[in-house]
């Protein structure tokens, strides 16, 4: 924890840093400030942006703008707090208790949907509701796949899994599908 939080001082201190040679450098190239702005740092090299002629300035102005959105994205990057993942409890006791976040559960529910036949690819989102979870699935499945089999099968087998392997409740499991074309110029129905 104390090497992280070092190490984001340093990126902040370097980023401040590479900020205002940025801003001062496009000020001397727009000649607002003088090359000796640095009292004696990095003048010759300040002398010879200001001295440059319109092409070169353009190319260094444009490589400051840049270097400072850059710079500035990266300090709002590092200052701004990371977002913190959903976490559920599964269980208190005196002896501690057990969590799970909502990336894991979200693995289980995609895991088990893609063993059902003609499920190529599942992404799914898990929001907290009252009266339990509520799972939002988007599944690619193979063109030709009955979707008044695939649908039920899908939706009881996300609800049983995370229910029976965390003890969570499913509100509700909504599913959005999308074809996947596996190349075949016909589909031959049933």
């Amino acid at each position: 924890m104390m090497i992280s939080a070092f190490n984001r001082v340093v990126v902040i201190l370097i980023a401040l840093l590479i900020l205002a040679a940025a801003i001062v450098t496009i000020g001397v190239a727009l000649q607002t400030w003088p090359p000796s702005i640095v009292l004696g740092w990095f003048q010759p090299q300040l002398q010879i942006v200001a001295t440059a002629d319109s092409g070169t300035k353009a190319g260094l102005l444009s490589l400051s703008v840049i270097a400072a959105i850059g710079m500035i994205a990266l300090l709002i990057a590092e200052v701004t707090p990371l977002k913190n993942t959903a976490v559920h409890v599964l269980s208190t006791t005196e002896k501690g208790i057990a969590t799970i976040e909502d990336e894991s559960l979200c693995l289980l529910a995609e895991k088990t949907a893609e063993a059902v036949h003609g499920v190529n690819h599942v992404r799914c989102f898990i929001r907290d509701q009252q009266d339990g979870l509520l799972i939002k699935t988007r599944a690619t499945i193979s063109l030709g796949s009955n979707l008044l089999e695939v649908n039920p099968e899908m939706k009881s087998k996300m609800r049983e899994s995370v229910q029976q392997l965390t003890g969570l409740p499913v509100a509700k499991v909504d599913i959005k599908f999308r074809f996947q074309s596996d190349k075949r110029s016909r589909i031959s129905v049933r």
